[in-house]
């Protein structure tokens, strides 16, 4: 009885565990992803020197340096190096003022956050 006992136990942490980590991802994937786009709208309409937008990338880079180590429990570091690699050119775009390399690192970042998204949701495809 204590086998059974035990078992279930391991069983209702391993769903619980599986569950957490699959909202957790999807809310970090979404926001990401929702950031990115505004970044590259934003980068579309005005200057890279403008205090907001260099906020928006600057806070978007700290979100990510936290969330990034959750999120290797379930995704390789691997498949999440280029989201910061994007994300950092980003960033250095903002920092030398170079309005060209950050739309286009924003697009590709945004482009990846996507891809991310839909790899690692719960898709029909996914589950075939």
């Amino acid at each position: 009885m204590k086998t059974y006992i035990s078992i279930i136990i391991l069983f209702i942490a391993v769903i619980s565990l599986g569950i957490w980590d699959g909202i957790h991802t999807k809310k970090v994937f979404d926001y990401m992803e929702n950031e990115s786009s505004a970044i590259y709208t934003s980068l579309l309409t005005t200057e890279i020197s403008d205090e907001n937008v260099k906020s928006k990338i600057d806070n978007l880079n700290d979100y990510w340096t936290k969330e990034m180590d959750v999120l290797c429990i379930s995704i390789s570091r691997k498949d999440l190096q280029s989201i910061s690699d994007y994300l950092q050119y980003l960033y250095s775009a903002s920092i030398n003022n170079n309005q060209e390399d950050a739309i286009t690192y924003s697009r590709l970042l945004n482009y990846n956050l996507i891809g991310l998204n839909q790899i690692t949701g719960t898709d029909f495809l996914n589950i075939i």
